[in-house]
């Protein structure tokens, strides 16, 4: 079982910092390392948005450099997506989560 609360605080502080627009590849690097080898699990993901509409996932790749995939151009009422508006929504969500994991595991996660 993993730790979703501290997922939880991870994705608070990223986002806050990036908010801020502190955030970097140096100060992103020690915010992990307290996770380091730990149980962490990104099902304590409350969703937050930055100012930039990022998601905890997007900021991480675009602080250690990793080119986004194409975002769907998608109206903010779900209910109204075809079929094919929410598989390229998961598609881009599993790419993006994807790459964040290459990431994440350099920390054992």
């Amino acid at each position: 079982m993993g730790n979703n609360a501290a997922f939880t605080a991870f994705e608070a502080t990223v986002v806050a910092c990036h908010n801020k627009g502190v955030l970097d590849k140096d100060l992103l690097s020690d915010l992990m390392e307290p996770y380091r080898d730990s149980d962490i699990d990104s099902g304590g993901k409350l969703g937050t948005l930055s100012k930039d509409g990022l998601e905890v996932e997007e900021i991480v790749l675009k602080v250690f450099g990793v080119k986004l995939p194409a975002k769907p151009k998608l109206s903010k009422d779900y209910k109204t997506w075809t079929p094919e508006q929410s598989e390229a929504h998961e598609d881009y969500h599993d790419k993006c989560y994807g790459a964040f994991c290459k990431i994440t595991k350099r920390f054992g996660w």
